[in-house]
């Protein structure tokens, strides 16, 4: 399994940067609009979006699905430059990966996560490490590695994203696919298409939400997990606020 994880995400880091090159080659005539920050992130996946430096993000979520449970989170995001990003987020609950363990407070993530290209570039491309800590005795590391893509098409975007967490007692893969569209800069559905294999069983969501954003730099909405097959569970809700503090905006 980890072999084959590794595999994956070597194609994928490869696949990116020759798309990215051969986009750059083919439009460095034609300059495009940067990457807009539609949503800080998606319900059951990640975006492209890093904090600027010097910015803090806080991030709270409530996650209740059928088949699994409910659990809360606390993610905090820090831009040390703009590109570069690291984070810490504190999961209370049974998450998708614990699904069937009775700890409430295993494990804590720690990570960071980099944007290979520039921000005033329509196609985004990030990289990302995170490490589960565990909280608990017997716990095991984990490793998180990811790679995030996101392209802008008009006044939307399509965001996908690859996550592995290597463990030798739990290992699972995450892939997703989500598009965000803006409504005069205020209300932003959007859709997401989420697989995922859990210790070998698979399971696919398809989540429809809607966030709504405010003057003081936060944003709240909720999604709604549908499950397609696998483990899945029929139906679900995720609802999630964010808002941010400081930060310096440059560009590079």
């Amino acid at each position: 399994m980890r072999a084959l994880v590794e595999r994956l995400l070597l194609v994928l880091l490869a696949a990116s940067f020759l798309v990215d090159a051969h986009g750059q080659n083919a439009n460095a005539a034609r300059p495009k609009p940067p990457l807009p920050e539609y949503v800080q992130e998606f319900f059951l996946s990640d975006a492209v979006r890093n904090q600027d430096r010097g910015e803090f993000q806080f991030t709270f979520g409530v996650d209740s699905r059928q088949k699994i449970g409910t659990s809360t989170s606390l993610k905090v995001e820090y831009g040390v430059t703009g590109r570069l990003q690291i984070g810490v987020e504190l999961p209370y609950g049974t998450t998708e990966e614990e699904r069937g363990e009775s700890s409430n407070w295993s494990s804590t993530s720690v990570g960071f996560q980099y944007q290979l290209s520039p921000s005033t570039s329509p196609f985004a491309v990030s990289l990302g490490m995170a490490f589960g800590v565990p909280l608990t005795a017997g716990g095991e590391l984990g490793y998180q590695p990811a790679i995030l893509i996101a392209k802008t098409f008009r006044r939307g975007q399509v965001h996908a994203s690859f996550t592995a967490d290597i463990e030798a007692e739990k290992p699972s893969f995450q892939y997703n696919l989500a598009s965000v569209y803006s409504i005069r800069q205020r209300w932003f559905p959007t859709i997401e298409f989420n697989g995922r294999s859990i210790r070998g069983e698979p399971a696919f969501y398809l989540t429809p939400g809607l966030y709504r954003h405010f003057h003081s730099r936060a944003e709240f909405g909720v999604g709604v997990p549908l499950g397609l097959g696998g483990i899945a569970g029929s139906a679900g809700i995720v609802g999630k606020m964010s808002f941010e503090i400081g930060g310096i905006n440059e560009s590079e």
